[in-house]
């Protein structure tokens, strides 16, 4: 897991909107809401993500043992991917072309390559496994401050998409600036002192 590894940066955010009383149930059923479920074999898909627990990356029941732990709810993002190597399709679409000039005294035309690489990227899906990775997710229930962990900013987005929707709220980015009044942003700024020492220098 990515927050026991320390691979990955940490992304901070802060929730605005209303909170019902019951926390833990609010919290619950946005998880299911957006639950991971795997890849259908026999779709086109090439990605699926969800939510899924801490403990094990393949359960969305979200029970409290699973899900709470103290003042803090620890869960994860599980994204998985079927990856078709382009270098894969190329080899077997120009043995297939070689193929088919041979048997047809002509190259193939447009469409029928269209149709041959369309034919080739479902059989190479159908041999291909998945690959998953997870980023770990935690809330702390007082404060309502969350944290992602992961090296993607895609992913990062896609939780704060993904949470925003299911608990009807706004994630607000704490960054750096945002622990910091803005009067003293304001007199962090360049002073007419400093502009005047740079054009004096030049």
């Amino acid at each position: 897991m990515p927050i026991r590894k320390g691979t990955v940066s940490c992304s901070r955010f802060r929730l605005e909107g209303a909170v019902p009383k019951d926390v833990k149930k609010w919290l619950t059923k946005a998880l299911k809401t957006a639950a991971f479920e795997p890849i259908d074999p026999k779709s086109d898909e090439l990605r699926a993500a969800g939510f899924v627990e801490l403990e094990d990356d393949r359960a969305t029941t979200f029970s409290a043992g699973a899900l709470f732990e103290g003042l803090y709810a620890l869960f994860a993002w599980r994204v998985e991917k079927i990856r078709l190597p382009a270098s894969s399709i190329r080899a077997e679409l120009v043995e297939w072309a070689r193929a088919f000039e041979a048997k047809n005294g002509r190259g193939p035309g447009r469409r029928e390559k269209s149709e041959q690489k369309e034919l080739i990227r479902k059989a190479l899906r159908g041999k291909t496994a998945p690959v998953s990775s997870v980023s770990d997710v935690s809330y702390e229930l007082p404060s309502g401050e969350l944290l992602v962990w992961a090296s993607s900013t895609s992913i990062v987005e896609e939780v704060q998409t993904a949470l925003e929707q299911g608990l009807e709220v706004r994630l607000i980015p704490r960054v750096p600036a945002s622990f910091v009044s803005p009067s003293v942003l304001e007199a962090l700024g360049p002073t007419p002192a400093l502009f005047e020492s740079a054009e004096a220098g030049r």
